[in-house]
């Protein structure tokens, strides 16, 4: 038994090693320092249901699902394609999404604050008006709530259709609140300097619940699935689709990756994209005929279920742990 715990967590010898390189080719390397900050549990901790998720390969298509719902808000799309350089540098949107949520569950405190600063001092640059005439700007805490939950939706969502373990009710619940905190981080009334002061009693004051963070309270953002399903129908009116949603859309169906990278990525692209809510698609513009969206989940599965057994445990998780032990 202990062997085959042992195989689980180093994978398979030589495919392991590779399939790791690509990922991170793909996805960037570890954003976070295991060496820096020992002793530091993060913002969530081990054993939490962050570290759960997160640390699933089935995390990959939840990533990409996230995207694509953060396209179906014609505002937060405005706000891509005027601001960012996807166009330029189309990997390196996906690699900074991939960065933060990877340094912000698994990185110290100090680190996750560090994130989160990065983010914000962007944030008031993006503002300006969409083309149906809207304005917008980053900082607005509904949007800001539209890109979080758009992501904890997707990685809760793909945990339940991919992971072999189930969360429990309560510690799907548990996953909600943690990234809500997270996500949170990023408001403007949120004071980062005072946290850095004392980051060991930032972790406890953040994992605990006792750090007022105002998109919690005011319940801009969820504190449960019952909650963050609440929140997803309310914001259902504002979804759809416009050219600038498109061009983003062409460039997830066919990003520019190496061949073999490519035809993994677009078998949990497809599956991403059968696990979406049909309104969701709808918004999206995509039609799927019965039975392709299960078809496409089910590829996804398979692809994972061989990344799951390749990789064996992911190297975020053991050093994030190793540090937190330390």
């Amino acid at each position: 038994m202990s062997l085959s715990l042992s195989r689980r967590s180093a994978g398979l010898p030589g495919v392991g090693a590779v399939v790791r390189r690509q990922l991170a080719r793909t996805f960037g390397p570890a954003p976070f320092d295991p060496a820096a900050d020992p002793g530091d549990p993060g913002v969530t901790g081990p054993g939490s249901s962050s570290w759960r998720v997160i640390a699933e390969p089935a995390a990959i298509a939840g990533g990409i699902r996230g995207l694509l719902l953060q396209v179906a808000h014609p505002l937060a799309m405005a706000g891509v394609h005027d601001h960012s350089a996807f166009r330029e540098d189309p990997l390196g949107r996906l690699q900074r999404t991939s960065g933060y949520v990877t340094g912000s569950v698994f990185g110290s405190t100090r680190e996750a604050i560090e994130f989160a600063e990065v983010v914000r001092r962007v944030h008031p640059h993006v503002r300006g008006v969409a083309p149906d005439g809207r304005p917008y700007r980053a900082d607005d805490p509904h949007l800001l709530a539209w890109v979080g939950i758009a992501l904890t939706s997707s990685f809760l969502t793909a945990h339940r259709v991919w992971a072999p373990t189930q969360l429990t009710a309560a510690e799907e619940d548990r996953f909600i609140l943690e990234q809500s905190r997270i996500a949170a981080l990023l408001d403007p009334r949120v004071d980062l300097a005072d946290l850095r002061v004392d980051t060991a009693a930032t972790s406890v004051a953040i994992r605990e619940g006792s750090l007022s963070l105002p998109m919690v309270e005011d319940g801009t953002l969820p504190r449960s699935v019952a909650e963050l399903d609440a929140i997803l129908d309310a914001y259902a009116p504002e979804l759809g689709v416009n050219h600038q949603g498109r061009e983003a859309l062409r460039f997830l169906r066919w990003p520019p990756l190496p061949a073999p990278v490519r035809a993994g990525y677009l078998t949990l692209f497809g599956g991403a994209v059968g696990s979406l809510q049909p309104r969701e698609r709808r918004a999206l513009d995509i039609t799927l005929r019965r039975p392709a969206p299960g078809l496409a989940v089910e590829g996804a599965g398979a692809a994972l279920a061989v990344m799951r057994i390749a990789t064996g445990t992911s190297p975020s998780v053991q050093l994030a742990g190793a540090r937190a032990a330390a």
